[in-house]
């Protein structure tokens, strides 16, 4: 029975960690991209570091939202909410024509979406794994973040350069 909880706890964490990835790639990625988005769109340069600017700003303006979120809906369904809204936005910025609808997928929704999802990663760690385990959880987690940024330029440049943006 021991076995089938590590197993659980393993997919927990690897789900957080995978959730954490996203959101820290998403940005480092999209840096590496602005030139051939600004052109793919008719924008200009300082159109997509709007974006950029936005994406961080609506994450951090409902940050303490979605943890108030995730403590009346509950951690889960909270972190499961945060990936459909995510999900939605990340869609609607691969579709976008132009920049508002850019501005609306990406620095809306998707900001939303990380705002919900960042609170549940550090109160679904806290709910799951006993003290001893928390600190070797955490750095897995945070870990995720740092692969995620340092990788982010280099799978932004290869997609953006052989395949697309989108």
């Amino acid at each position: 029975m021991e076995r089938k909880a590590q197993a659980g706890a393993g997919l927990i964490l690897f789900t957080l960690c995978v959730g954490q990835f996203l959101m820290m790639l998403d940005s480092s990625v999209m840096n590496v991209s602005m030139a051939t988005v600004a052109d793919d769109l008719g924008t200009s340069i300082t159109g997509i570091q709007t974006a950029i600017t936005l994406y961080t700003l609506v994450m951090a303006a409902f940050m303490i939202t979605g943890g108030k979120v995730g403590q009346i809906l509950g951690r889960g369904r909270a972190f499961a909410i945060g990936c459909v809204i995510y999900g939605v936005g990340s869609l609607t910025t691969a579709l976008a024509p132009n920049l508002g609808i850019l501005l609306l997928g990406w620095s809306g929704l998707e900001g939303i979406g990380a705002a919900l999802i960042l609170p549940a990663i550090v109160a679904l760690v806290a709910a799951n794994f006993p003290s001893d385990e928390r600190p070797r959880a955490y750095g897995l987690v945070a870990a995720a973040a740092a692969v995620a940024v340092a990788v982010g330029p280099i799978v932004g440049g290869f997609f953006t350069t052989y395949l697309s943006w989108r």
